[in-house]
């Protein structure tokens, strides 16, 4: 059995009639779950839940927000994308800190910082005073990535990960149900005049409070126990030799794992529509349609539905079928990115509302659906010492370069063909680019696995 074959199963296979290896076989949910324990999964989807419901919020209320502010629909959009820059900027030392500290107790003070902007939110009077609330906001989201995916990656094993993944991402459209229900319900208990936006994200701010001090009280899981159990017959115990990786020592590693960098350009492309479209489609549902902020809401609540089956339904299927074929996994992967970004261009011109929103929950769908198998390849090709850090560049292409570029690229085509054409240029483009990167890049991923492992093994062996 070779080292490769450990490393895409994550279990000892079994020998098949000829002697070579075969999958592992499934494990069930349960199984998984009570590996890494209930609690953790809970604490670490419930603040994604919260942070996607922040987002939906602010989409649904932006026009609210551009009102009572006195803002341009332009002020808005950077406002986000700056946001979503923090995001990135934060991965970063966010990665570090995860390679070295207890990650439970970094993503439970993001959790609180986080809570701290969203409450400060409520109260904003000036346009400075937003952009700070949504960056310290952004900085506080930022373990996302290199923190919460980490933890979850070592806590469950490999053979379940899609599915834990899968719930993780799962809270995302969750998240997005829930914000623009929370929206509305507060667009229609507090009177117009006031300002019911204000309420909704004070009011949004305790469960992030409660979410972010359940954080602190999690263990903390050892880094690659399951691949040192599947690759050296169990030590599960930490590495005493073991010394952090230097942030520079693991970029020009994460540089040598080829499928990593054909993953950074898609994403850097597939962000260019993910940041910013989704506020351009509500100027859209506000300026073309005449629709109200209950009516975006209902219209983003419906939408995110998809986003949860497709979530659900990948992290089902993507253990199975990256068991079978890790090369599959990326082609679904990028099959997903690319179809969204056409929805997202036929979405811009639905003929009607109800159109809008049958195509939102296919592009919510095909969103979900590929970040769920790309998160598996991301975590299959790092090695556990340094997987933090590789999510953290994971967020600093998705957010810096999409998010502050799509923002760019995306106000430009507004000011010369008017938001509708904007985004059925912009996104298609980005998207089906970033579909056929990753295309490209499926060629070097059972070698970047081994390679993977084979750290693994070198880390844990004697010199």
């Amino acid at each position: 059995m070779t080292e490769e074959d450990r490393a895409v199963t994550s279990r000892p296979p079994a020998p098949g009639p000829g002697g070579d290896a075969e999958p592992a076989p499934e494990m069930g949910f349960r199984e998984v779950v009570s590996a890494g324990g209930g609690t953790t999964l809970v604490v670490i989807a419930g603040f994604q839940a919260l942070d996607s419901v922040d987002n939906a919020m602010f989409g649904v209320f932006a026009p609210d927000v551009r009102e009572s502010l006195g803002l341009t629909s332009s002020e808005i959009t950077l406002v986000a994308a700056l946001a979503g820059v923090m995001v990135a900027v934060g991965a970063l030392p966010l990665g570090w800190l995860g390679d070295r500290r207890r990650r439970t107790t970094v993503a439970g003070l993001c959790a609180l910082v986080w809570t701290a902007a969203i409450a400060f939110l409520g109260v904003v009077q000036s346009f400075w005073q937003l952009v700070t609330t949504r960056v310290v906001a952004g900085i506080g989201k930022a373990s996302e990535g290199p923190v919460q995916v980490s933890i979850l990656s070592d806590a469950y094993p490999p053979a379940g990960r899609g599915r834990v993944l899968g719930i993780h991402r799962g809270a995302q459209p969750l998240g997005i149900i829930a914000g623009p229900v929370l929206a509305g319900i507060f667009a229609l208990l507090v009177p117009e005049g006031h300002e019911p936006w204000r309420w909704a994200f004070l009011f949004l701010a305790v469960p992030g409070l409660v979410v972010g001090l359940s954080a602190l009280r999690l263990r903390e899981p050892v880094r690659g126990h399951f691949e040192q159990e599947a690759l050296l017959g169990g030590d599960p115990s930490p590495n005493p030799s073991a010394t952090p990786v230097p942030l520079r020592v693991a970029f020009a590693r994460l540089r040598k794992i080829r499928t990593f960098s054909f993953v950074m350009v898609a994403l850097g492309a597939f962000g260019l529509c993910v940041a910013t479209v989704p506020l351009y489609l509500s100027f859209i549902l506000e300026d073309h349609f005449g629709q109200g902020v209950v009516a975006r809401s209902g219209i983003a609540a419906v939408s995110a539905v998809g986003g949860l089956a497709g979530a659900a339904l990948a992290g089902v299927h993507s253990d199975r079928l990256f068991r079978r074929s890790p090369k599959a996994a990326l082609f679904l992967a990028g099959g997903a990115l690319a179809a969204l970004g056409v929805g997202f261009a036929f979405q811009a011109y639905s003929p009607s509302i109800l159109a809008f929103t049958l195509i939102g929950m296919f592009t919510q769908a095909m969103t979900f659906g590929g970040l769920v198998p790309l998160s598996l390849v991301v975590a299959s090709v790092t090695p556990p010492e340094f997987r933090a850090t590789a999510f953290a560049v994971v967020g600093l292409y998705l957010a810096f370069v999409g998010g502050l570029g799509g923002a760019l690229i995306t106000d430009v085509a507004e000011q010369l063909w008017g938001a509708r054409t904007a985004v059925a240029v912009v996104a298609p483009t980005a998207s089906v680019l970033a579909g056929l990167v990753l295309a490209a890049g499926a060629g070097h991923l059972r070698g970047d696995i081994a390679r993977a492992a084979a750290d693994v093994v070198g880390q844990r062996r004697p010199a």
